[in-house]
This record gives structure tokens, sequence and C-alpha cells, in this order.
């Protein structure tokens, strides 16, 4: 053996040779990368199949560089309709006779953006909407729309529609503008209320600055709006005084769980999406920084757990299915699995494209048990600081370049520093 070392060593003294090795290695690794990334399958894709379900589920697809859409999956990981007509999707609903709602947000150039936001320093300025689309033809039929600084932080992530005698209104999570209003069919905002009406933004922040982060509300009761804001850790309750208009009504804010002000990490939530109550009051959340779902008590302590990032990749909605199940959007896993009442991931469909929400059809959000009620068992674990970062390196690696790809982000790597290695011994033998 040490005759087989001191050979090679005796080899790659020779110089030239290393720059050689490297280079063969280097060109070996790019090329298992390329195969890697043309063999992986085509995506949505189902992975699990231990118990499908009955009904096609809805899946908004954020997109991770302007490719989000709206598709719906058969429970056999079939698309059967696609919606791809902005650039991030976000929240997605059917809405019944046909119809599908869909919050999104376009990235528009400076030169097509209103005079206010050509030139305020950030490049290009977002135009969020709120589209009503006819399912068969794909046209928007009716859309409430905006225009803001720029794409990061100032999206439309969510919106809710209910309605008053009749008359249908939507309520929306304006981050951009760290509020939430209402709106009816004619367009008229019918209240709204702004975070600055009780909490003061830091005055490092700057009024661009990601300060809130509201990204979701729901109408939990007749006058009662429930708001997650993401960057405080916080969801909390709106109390909307009736009769309202123009934001110039009594607004009354009860905070439900989290700090009740502007923290850089809270007890219970860290960046929180898509909080859902469940009919007894208990919250349901996508407790995302955590990589788990949790649920929450009317006391605010934590009461059901499972997931943890050997499990979860930063996960930003969960839905209790009316069977005790509970639907999941992993978005850094790119898939949206089905957890059943017994703990063990029975469905999942691996969909890519960076998934925000998902609804099992016909209906939106949460119409489930409790997980006590339910039977459903805390688990979570976490993978290790290592795998954590590396799966981190290649989400990140997805926003720059194309997902098969950036999965093989260490090969790639390796790929070109055995390369650059290569240039660089050659360089040296040169120079002797």
């Amino acid at each position: 053996m040490s005759l087989d070392v001191s050979s090679a060593l005796a080899w790659l003294a020779v110089p030239g040779r290393r720059a050689k090795l490297l280079a063969v290695l280097g060109v070996a690794l790019l090329a298992a990368a390329a195969v890697g990334a043309l063999a992986a399958p085509a995506e949505p894709r189902l992975a699990v199949d231990d118990d499908r379900p009955q009904n096609n589920t809805l899946v908004a697809l954020q997109g991770y560089e302007h490719e989000g859409k709206a598709v719906e999956v058969t429970p056999g990981g079939e698309v059967v309709w696609e919606y791809a007509k902005a650039d991030d999707v976000f929240d997605v609903e059917a809405l019944g006779d046909g119809r599908v709602q869909v919050a999104v947000a376009d990235e528009i150039p400076d030169g097509r953006c209103p005079e206010r936001f050509r030139n305020d320093g950030y490049e290009n300025c977002v135009r969020n909407s709120l589209r009503i689309v006819d399912k068969e033809t794909k046209e928007t039929v009716w859309e409430y729309a905006w225009f803001d600084a720029k794409l990061h932080a100032h999206e439309l992530h969510d919106a809710d529609r209910y309605t008053v005698d009749g008359e249908p209104r939507w309520v929306l999570a304006d981050m951009g503008n760290d509020r939430v209003f209402a709106v009816n069919r004619s367009k008229e905002v019918l209240w709204q209320w702004n975070a600055t009406d009780r909490y003061e933004r830091p005055e490092e922040m700057g009024p661009e600055g990601d300060w809130t982060h509201m990204n979701d509300v729901d109408r939990v009761g007749p006058d009662t709006f429930r708001v997650s804001l993401r960057n405080f850790d916080t969801v909390v309750d709106l109390h909307v005084e009736r009769g309202t208009s123009g934001g110039n009504g009594s607004v009354r804010v009860d905070p439900v769980v989290g700090p009740d002000d502007f923290h850089e990490r809270g007890d219970v939530l860290y960046e929180q999406h898509n909080p859902d109550t469940l009919d007894n009051g208990t919250l349901l959340v996508a407790d995302s920084e955590h990589d788990r779902v949790v649920e929450l008590n009317r006391e605010g302590d934590v009461v059901w757990k499972y997931g943890g990032s050997a499990t979860f990749d930063w996960p930003r909605d969960a839905d209790r299915l009316a069977n005790g199940h509970t639907l999941v959007a992993d978005s850094y896993n790119d898939r949206v699995v089905e957890v059943d009442e017994d703990g063990e991931v029975v469905w999942s469909v691996e969909t890519g494209g960076l998934p925000y929400e998902a609804d099992r059809l016909p209906g939106e959000g949460s119409d489930g048990p409790t997980a006590r009620e339910a039977g459903i068992p805390n688990r979570t674990s976490d993978a290790g600081v290592v795998r954590e970062r590396a799966a981190w390196a290649v989400s990140m690696a997805k926003y720059v370049g194309p997902d098969r790809l950036a999965e093989q982000l260490f090969l790639l790597a390796a790929g070109l520093l055995a390369l650059v290695g290569a240039g660089v011994e050659r360089w040296r033998s040169r120079k002797r």
C-alpha cells in the first residue's frame, strides 16, 4: 500500500499532471451534473401514493424567477388546469361556477411604471392584482390592482372574499403599504387599517423597508379579520366598526398570538404563513422558519407540532382536512404533502416552482378537526446544521438558475472548483 501511495505521489510530482487530473475530474463532475439535471423526472410528479385522495388539489406556485402559476392536480398527480399569466402567484381559491380567484404580482419595467415609481431608486416596480378568472378561457372577469415601488416584500400575498347582505366584498393584505383594506365589486375602499395606526415603524427601516410583511388575512367573524404580521411573528384580529369607510372609522386591534410590536424573533412563531382558525378557535399555522406546522390554543400555547427540518423546509400553508389529514405546502422542498391522523405522509406531489398554497377542492382552507380530536401525534425532528445549510444553498440557487440544474449545485461547484484548480496548476507549471 505504501508503494502505491509513493508511486501516486511521484506521478503527481511531474509538472502538468495535476492540472490534467483536475481537468478530467472537473469535466466528469460537470458531466454528471448535466446528466442528473436532464434525467430528473418531470414535475408535477406523484411521489407518495399510499392513501390517494378523492378530489383534486389546487396549488399556487409562486415561482423562483417570474415563473408563477396556479395548477389543479388530480389525485394521480396529473395537471388538468393551469393559469400562468403572472410573474408570481400566491393565493388561489376556487369560487365555483367555473371561476378561480388568484392573488398575483407582476414585475414591470420602469418605463411602464407610473411616474412616481420610475425614478424612486428601485429597479422596476410591481403591479399587484386580485383577479377573478374564468376557468375555461383563463380570461380575467374582474380585477382590483395597484402599483408599488418594487417586487420583493411588496407583493399581494392574500385576499379573502366574503359577502355582506348578498354583496361580494374582498379584504386584502397590502404588504408594501403595511395596510389591510376591503373593497366591493365597484372597487370602492370600504375600510382600511394601517399598521402605523398602532405600531411605530423603526426609523432606520425607511418607508419601503420590509416591516410588517403582512401575508394573510381571513374574515373570521361579521366584523373581525385575522391578519398575519409575519415579521412581527404575530397574528392579530382587526375588529372593524360597522359603517366605516375610506379608512376614517374605528378599527380595534387584538393580538391573538405573538408580541404586540415589531420583534426580531417571537417566542412562539417565527415568520409564519397562512394561519387557519379551526372550529373550536384553535389556530393551525405554518410556522415557516421553524420548518414545522403547529396548533395553538386560545391562550397562544402550542398544543400540537409536526415537522422540523428533517421533514419540511419552509412550509407556508397547512390545512386540516375533514378526514383529519393535514395538507401542507412544503415550499423549499417543492412539494405538497398530506399527513394522515397517524402522522404519516400518505400522499405527496413534487410540484416544483416554490408552492405557496394548496387547497383540496372544492373548499378553501381548513374545515377539519383539531389534532387532539383527530388523534394526530406530535412529531418533529431536525436534520442537523450541515444538511440544513446545504438545502438552503440549493433553494437559493433556484432563484438564479433552472431548478433541475440547481439541484445539482454541489456537483457543479465541485466541478468548477476542479477546473479552477487545473488552471492554477497549469499556470504554476509554466512558471517553473
